[in-house]
């Protein structure tokens, strides 16, 4: 073979070696191009971080996905009461401060390679195993948010003699998606929540009793309300002020929200009625819930601004509804009577001397009366 043969031989082979490279390297910013249509696709943080800590591991082949995010004033983790994280331990944690993400990141860069004995026990404290990792900052607005930390067996797998461009364009993607799924679910929660109370407010129930209603009629399920009007509390704000009066109906909505189910929907139907949607809940459940929040109330003792305590009582209506209590399909007027029901309850309660619980049921309902029911609602 002449020298050019072999000068010819030798540029193929560095022409396959390069466009290989190539391919690779095409390969991988394209699976980092899928990953950040999904990261940005996702409407709740819930579902994010699932994409992070669980999808990223399978995706991208690692042995640990470790997230810690800075949280002061707890508006990611009041968003993730049913969330859990997956294991093992540690995948997901909050700090109230930077000083742990500081340790991570002195000069706020994207660290490579293999660890120190110390740094790996606070980016993968339930992993000693790992010989190789990237630790990703999470920056917003020129602050630390937060620290992504990926690792592997692999001790070639991140090295801190190579760029990591891609990667660090990704932790920019992940911040943003962060903080846009953070933001637009406490905007969501502000327009539904009765922001003294904590719980569900009216607009939210109106919302919530026709998903339920198509829900039950689906399933064949019962669905019950009920309707609980706090006693005197009139005389609560004519006595004490209403900054006492804010005081009961905080604490109500507080004690109604511990002692129900996950799947029942609470809110403040107006002044200091709270109406409960119970799911698949028949009529005589529905009494015997009501009546045990009924003396829960009762018992609660409330103190005022001269620290005296003094309890509060409340007239509960309840009701029922059956996947044969009409005769036709029409959910708003199925809503109407069921509301309709419970508020008679609830007057036939206090008719009745107050702190005590009525059960009224739906009538036979026709077409031509359901624009009756909604004449005839109580306004709040």
């Amino acid at each position: 073979m002449g020298p050019i043969d072999k000068e010819n031989k030798d540029l193929r082979r560095s022409l396959h070696l390069l466009a290989s490279k190539v391919e690779r390297n095409e390969a991988i910013l394209r699976s980092f191009f899928e990953m950040e249509l999904r990261l940005l696709s996702c409407s709740n943080l819930a579902e994010l971080l699932d994409l992070i800590l669980v999808e990223f591991k399978e995706y991208f082949r690692l042995t640990a996905v470790n997230l810690i995010l800075l949280d002061p004033e707890s508006a990611a983790r009041s968003l993730l009461d049913d969330y859990v994280p997956p294991e093992p331990g540690h995948s997901l944690r909050f700090v109230n401060n930077q000083r742990l993400l500081k340790t991570l990141f002195p000069t706020v860069k994207l660290r490579t390679g293999e660890l120190s004995a110390q740094l790996k026990s606070i980016a993968f404290p339930s992993n000693p195993y790992i010989l190789s990792s990237a630790l990703l900052p999470l920056i917003r607005h020129d602050c630390l948010i937060g620290s992504l930390h990926l690792g592997s067996k692999d001790p070639a797998r991140y090295s801190e003699h190579f760029d990591y461009d891609y990667v660090g364009h990704l932790a920019s993607i992940i911040a943003v998606c962060i903080e846009n799924c953070i933001n637009q679910q406490n905007l969501k929660r502000l327009s539904i929540i009765d922001m003294l109370t904590k719980v569900n407010n009216r607009r939210a129930f109106d919302q919530e009793i026709i998903k339920e209603l198509s829900r039950a009629s689906r399933h064949q399920t019962p669905l019950s309300c009920l309707f609980i009007d706090l006693d005197f509390f009139k005389l609560v704000n004519d006595n004490f002020g209403h900054q006492v009066g804010d005081k009961v109906l905080s604490s109500v909505g507080l004690l109604l929200k511990k002692n129900l189910r996950k799947t029942d929907f609470v809110a403040r139907y107006g002044g200091e009625e709270f109406a409960i949607l119970l799911p698949n809940c028949d009529s005589e459940k529905a009494i015997e819930i009501g009546e045990q929040l009924r003396h829960k109330i009762l018992h609660m003792v409330i103190h005022n601004n001269d620290n005296a305590p003094f309890r509060i009582s409340a007239s509960i209506g309840a009701t029922s509804c059956s996947s044969d209590s009409f005769a036709f399909d029409d959910l708003d007027a199925q809503a109407h009577a069921l509301l309709k029901a419970a508020d008679q309850a609830v007057y036939l309660a206090k008719e009745k001397g107050r702190n005590r619980i009525e059960y009224r049921p739906l009538p036979d309902m026709k077409p031509e009366l359901f624009s009756q029911i909604n004449s005839d609602m109580r306004p709040i």
